[in-house]
């Protein structure tokens, strides 16, 4: 599936929920899985696909539309590495076409920033924690978020290895606080290249299709196609 599939996909669930990208979504947050077993922080082809993404998505944005994109790994607010805000408007410097090539840019260059040591991959996935300490942007409605994650759990809440392996599940979220955000969460399953990924994507993708439909998004679209392929 390319960046424009999935694009277009989005479009369709944001139909079927009767909202639409101009009137019903004003701000967009990327959230990016930085843990040491996501690819786009080691394989440079992967790296250019998630930005090739970002870059097309907010290239066809209209102004004014707020841009968040914020990394998360490990639990709390203080490990939070990647922290970039920004609002598309009709000035040249911080229109559609200038935020897409900073955002896009930033992703392609983020092999490098691991290489060069400014970036260090870190060693836990809180995916569930990250998802609930964004609830009150969620609760201000109209943002879509969207994840480039592996999707593989792994912190005090869930075992990694076992949910990898297929002997433990996602637990059920607390309360609906997802309720407010379009969510898209691209490339569960794929892993970086020294990793197994055979069979993650089949068991990943509907456990955290239940899970974000559970928390209460108001649409959702979960796929591990989206990265190496």
């Amino acid at each position: 599936m390319t960046f424009k599939e999935i694009a277009f996909a989005a479009s369709l669930t944001l139909a079927a929920s009767g909202a639409t990208a101009q009137d019903d979504i004003s701000a967009t947050l990327f959230a990016v899985d930085i843990s040491g077993s996501v690819g786009h922080l080691f394989d440079q082809i992967v790296a250019d696909e998630t930005a090739e993404y970002v870059e097309g998505y907010i290239a066809g944005l209209d102004h004014p539309h707020r841009l968040w994109m914020l990394s998360f790994g490990e639990p709390g607010l203080a490990h939070r590495i990647i922290n970039i805000k920004a609002t598309v408007s009709d000035r040249r410097a911080s229109n559609a076409r200038t935020l897409s090539a900073q955002f896009s840019g930033y992703f392609r260059a983020l092999p490098s920033l691991v290489q060069s040591g400014d970036l260090s991959p870190q060693n836990t996935t809180s995916i569930i924690e990250f998802l609930e300490a964004i609830e009150p942007v969620c609760a201000r409605g109209g943002t879509r978020m969207v994840m480039f994650t592996d999707g593989i759990e792994w912190s005090s809440t869930v075992d990694g290895r076992a949910l990898m392996s297929g002997a433990a599940s996602l637990p059920a979220p607390r309360d609906e606080y997802l309720r407010g955000c379009h969510v898209e969460m691209l490339g569960v399953g794929q892993v970086k290249g020294t990793l197994s990924a055979e069979g993650l994507a089949g068991r990943l993708v509907p456990q955290w299709e239940g899970f974000l439909e559970a928390a209460g998004a108001d649409t959702v679209l979960v796929t591990g196609s989206f990265f190496n392929f």
